[in-house]
């Protein structure tokens, strides 16, 4: 059997950042992670991109019913254009999967609210597609155990890897002499490694 064409790892020249409902309203329903830990995991994740260059697109549903992105995401990236849209499944939006592919990156990071529908929804599609799709699970949030069991299962049979923010980030940097170390780390904002960036940079 021939090896699969896709590659194991992400790289930082190949992967985009999609971000899909990360909304005040759909938050404050999220019951499977504390909300300050998805908070704090997911503007990790996009302040590490946009460390490494990746692009980062988002997208809101039906803002007026749900509310406007998460501020803190708007605040660790001023300027993020985002794409409001009614369709459920977001890659049913031709403006998303027009910016996405505007990237001209074959591997796509899918975070969202929640984890089985505005995440595993597009990241399914986007796999169908031929991209190589994962889901960020700590930087996504759902409304029951139920809810994100179901949605995991559903991801795994259809061969949609999942991953952690920090672990996506560093298999990005890819190399810790590389110099965004430092800020990816810190972006991520784990103590110990802060510290050992801090004394790494004691003069």
């Amino acid at each position: 059997m021939a090896p699969s064409a896709r590659p194991i790892f992400l790289g930082r020249t190949t992967t985009a950042l999609l971000l899909v409902d990360h909304q005040v309203g759909l938050l404050s329903g999220v019951r499977d992670i504390h909300t300050a830990d998805l908070k704090a995991n997911l503007v990790g994740l996009v302040k590490s991109c946009q460390a490494l260059g990746v692009p980062v697109i988002a997208t809101n549903v039906s803002p007026e019913a749900w509310g406007p992105m998460l501020p803190e995401v708007s605040a660790a990236m001023p300027g993020l254009k985002v794409i409001d849209r009614t369709l459920v499944n977001a890659w049913d939006e031709p403006r998303v999967v027009a910016a996405v592919k505007a990237t001209g990156r074959s591997q796509l990071l899918v975070a969202g609210i929640s984890l089985e529908v505005c995440a595993a929804f597009p990241a399914l599609s986007a796999h169908a597609a031929g991209y190589d799709a994962r889901v960020v699970v700590d930087a996504s949030g759902t409304f029951t155990r139920a809810k994100r069991e179901t949605g995991l299962a559903r991801l795994a049979m259809a061969g949609v890897p999942t991953v952690d923010a920090a672990t996506a980030a560093v298999e990005m940097l890819f190399d810790n002499a590389d110099p965004q170390a430092g800020a990816v780390y810190g972006a991520l904002n784990m103590d110990f490694a802060n510290l050992v960036w801090q004394l790494k940079n004691v003069k």
